[in-house]
């Protein structure tokens, strides 16, 4: 199958998972033995041209801009799948493409600005739920009112109307989460395709239990994230390692007692090869995220067990397949008999622990399964092989 992937790359420096998982999932479909053109452009690139800053700005609320179809044409895919377009690619060609198109929600953008549905530290549907400036208001989209404006101004015109959304053959969410959110705001249901994110085999089996006590959180240092209450409620006898970086750094740094460890940010496969020395993974995010973090299934590969939010979506999941224990997050910080119990369950648990998260891993969110799904969604919407025929086109070319 010839299959054909569109990104527009997030700048380096916003630490973005959906950059790492496009370049991953085009390596594995290529491996795969489909023929791939991944096909972006880059935030890095484009930031420091004069003018920049206006031009994404029409884009997002015109959607006019550079055009890949050009390209497209010289490649003829089988399937055209979409994962961020904003705000270096454009969409009017969409219309005039007369082959299948996919597209994956990677986040809440669509009815979101920050992505997150997460403000001042809680769950926020304010503009889904019929005031969309209020995105403007609070500053949502990099705490800037003026960048916040063009995707305020798309969103009010709702999903309906969203050239990705309305042209999509196939919309692919990640989690059951993220699917009924988007339901809930009107994206019909009968495109709706869950196909959860897989990775890698790293690692032969599930790891033994370390000797050494030494736990790991993961993500960018955000106040999303929860990394702040944490650290406030992290127990000063037992060694924490927080890899990430972000603007929270310097205030986690004041707080970070001699047992908690701020290592920065790794190489993507440096922090996986270092996961089995630790005894399990903290995931204390208090955003509703999308997707199953990434972090957390290459956890369960290496056999980590979790020790997870309650404000997390995914938490359920999580304890119900005997993988995780939930803790909850109260008055700025984590609460410390909730952390305690969950880590008195890893520590029981054992080996015997370590291996349920490795099945839970193989069972569900492996690359061969992953790659199954996927090319299962490009068959249902015709993505059958035949040439497709080019279509005429007027704008900007994405060269």
């Amino acid at each position: 199958m010839r299959i054909a992937l569109l990104h527009s790359f997030y700048a380096s420096d916003q630490s973005s998972g959906e950059n790492v998982v496009v370049e991953a999932q085009s390596e594995a479909l290529g491996a795969a033995g489909h023929d791939v053109l991944l096909l972006g452009r880059h935030t890095d690139d484009e930031q420091h041209l004069p003018g920049y800053k206006l031009r994404a700005a029409w884009r997002t609320i015109t959607s006019f801009g550079p055009d890949p179809a050009p390209r497209l044409r010289q490649f003829a895919p089988d399937v055209v799948h979409i994962h961020n377009t904003v705000p270096n690619i454009g969409l009017h060609w969409m219309r005039r493409w007369p082959g299948p198109i996919v597209h994956t929600l990677h986040n809440f953008r669509p009815i979101c600005a920050n992505g997150l549905l997460f403000r001042d530290g809680r769950l926020c549907t304010d503009c889904p739920d019929g005031k969309p400036w209020s995105a403007v208001e609070h500053a949502c989209y990099r705490e800037s009112r003026v960048a916040s404006t063009p995707i305020a101004l798309r969103n009010t015109m709702g999903t309906e109307v969203n050239p990705l959304i309305a042209r999509s053959d196939a919309l692919v969410v990640l989690s059951p989460f993220a699917r009924d959110t988007f339901a809930r705001y009107g994206v019909g249901t009968g495109r709706l395709r869950l196909v959860p994110n897989g990775v890698t085999q790293v690692h032969a089996a599930a790891s033994a239990m370390p000797d050494d006590s030494q736990w790991l959180a993961v993500g960018r240092l955000r106040a999303e994230k929860g990394f702040v209450e944490l650290v406030r409620g992290w127990p000063a006898n037992v060694r924490l390692d927080l890899v990430g970086d972000g603007p929270l750094r310097d205030e986690l740094a004041e707080l970070a007692g001699p047992r908690v460890h701020l290592r920065g940010q790794l190489p993507p496969m440096a922090l996986r090869e270092s996961l089995p020395t630790y005894r399990g993974l903290v995931f204390t995010s208090l955003a509703p995220e999308s997707a199953m973090p990434l972090v957390i299934v290459e956890a369960l590969e290496a056999g980590l067990p979790i020790v997870v939010s309650l404000n997390s979506p995914h938490a359920a999941q999580l304890i119900s397949d005997g993988v995780a224990m939930g803790i909850t997050v109260a008055d700025g910080r984590v609460d410390a008999a909730s952390l305690a119990a969950a880590m008195a369950w890893v520590e029981a648990g054992g080996d015997e622990l370590r291996r349920r998260c490795r099945e839970v891993f193989d069972e569900r969110y492996t690359e061969a399964q992953w790659i199954e799904r996927i090319t299962e969604v490009y068959r249902s919407v015709g993505a059958s092989g035949k040439p497709i025929p080019a279509p005429p086109v007027d704008a900007e070319d994405l060269p």
